[in-house]
C-alpha cells in the first residue's frame, strides 16, 4: 500500500490543495486558527506527514522549530528545494508506523496530518498513533487528521447519485480506494487508547461539499463572515460527524 501512496502522491498537486478556492481554503484556515491556539510559543514540533510542507513552513515562520518528514519522497524533495528550506529544523523521510530514528519524549508537537486517511485496520490505525505518542513529551499535544465516512459519501456522490451502491462502502470498509474513511468517535477511541486526553475535535472544512459553488462565488467580506460562522461551529458534534476532514487534538497523558 505505501508504494500505491508514493505513487498517487507524486501525481497530485498536494502544496496547492488548501488554496486551489474558496471551498479548500476552510480546511487550512481552521487548521492554523487551533495551531495558533494551542501551540506553546517556540515548541518543537515533528510534522510527521508533512506533504509539501504548508503547515510546517506556516509553523516555523511562527518561531517553532519543525521537523517535517514524509513518506513521500516526492514531498521530501518539495520542501527541500523551497526557498525556505533553512527555516525548517530538520527534513527527512519517515514512516509514522516506525518513528524509531526519534527517541521518546522528543517533541512539544506532534502532527499526525495524513497517515490516518490511508490505513484500513484499526490496528494499523493505533500502531501509527502510538508511534506519534511515544515521541511527544508527556503534557506534549497531538493532532490527528482523518476523513469521515459520512463526508466522503456527499462529497463524491454524483449528480444522479449513481454511484450510491459504491461510495456507501466507505461505511463497510470495502472500497477499493488508497482513501479510507472513518468516524471521530473510532479515531477518539483509539487516540485515548494509545494514551491520549481529548482537547478538541474539529470539523475542519464543515459540510463545504454543500456550498462548493456558493463559496467559490462569494466576494472577500461574505467569505469572511462565512468563516466566522464555521469557526463557531466547527465543535458542534453534528458537523465533525458530517464534515469532510476532522482533526482530533488531544493531550499525551
Amino acid at each position: 500500500m505505501s508504494e500505491e501512496i508514493k505513487n498517487y502522491y507524486a501525481n497530485y498537486d498536494e502544496a496547492g490543495r488548501l488554496f486551489r478556492d474558496n471551498a479548500h481554503k476552510p480546511e487550512y484556515l481552521t487548521t492554523i486558527r487551533y495551531f495558533d491556539r494551542l501551540f506553546e510559543p517556540n515548541s518543537k514540533i515533528l510534522d510527521a506527514c508533512a506533504g509539501a510542507g504548508r503547515y510546517s513552513f506556516y509553523l516555523a515562520d511562527k518561531g517553532h522549530y519543525v521537523t517535517a518528514c514524509d513518506l513521500s519522497e516526492h514531498h521530501v524533495n518539495i520542501i527541500k528545494s523551497s526557498p525556505n528550506a533553512k527555516k525548517l529544523a530538520d527534513i527527512r523521510a519517515c514512516n509514522v508506523m516506525d518513528l524509531s530514528e526519534f527517541e521518546d519524549s522528543s517533541f512539544d508537537v506532534v502532527l499526525c496530518m495524513g497517515a490516518l486517511y490511508h490505513y484500513r485496520k484499526n490496528e494499523d490505525k493505533q500502531q501509527a498513533i502510538s508511534e506519534c505518542v511515544r515521541v511527544c513529551k508527556p503534557g506534549g499535544i497531538m493532532a490527528l487528521a482523518y476523513l469521515t465516512e459520512i463526508g466522503c459519501v456527499y462529497m463524491e456522490l454524483s449528480e444522479d447519485a449513481r454511484n450510491i451502491d459504491e461510495l456507501l462502502k466507505y461505511r463497510s470498509g470495502e472500497l477499493e480506494s488508497i482513501f479510507v474513511a472513518t468516524t471521530p468517535s473510532t479515531i477518539e477511541n483509539i487516540a485515548i487508547t494509545c494514551g491520549l486526553e481529548k482537547a478538541h475535535s474539529i470539523g475542519t472544512d464543515g459540510m463545504v461539499y454543500a456550498a462548493i459553488h456558493k463559496l467559490n462565488n462569494a466576494s472577500d467580506e461574505n467569505f469572511d463572515k462565512y468563516m466566522e460562522f464555521h469557526y463557531s461551529i466547527c465543535e458542534e458534534p453534528d458537523v465533525v460527524g458530517a464534515t469532510l476532514h476532522g482533526l482530533w487534538f488531544g493531550r499525551r497523558m
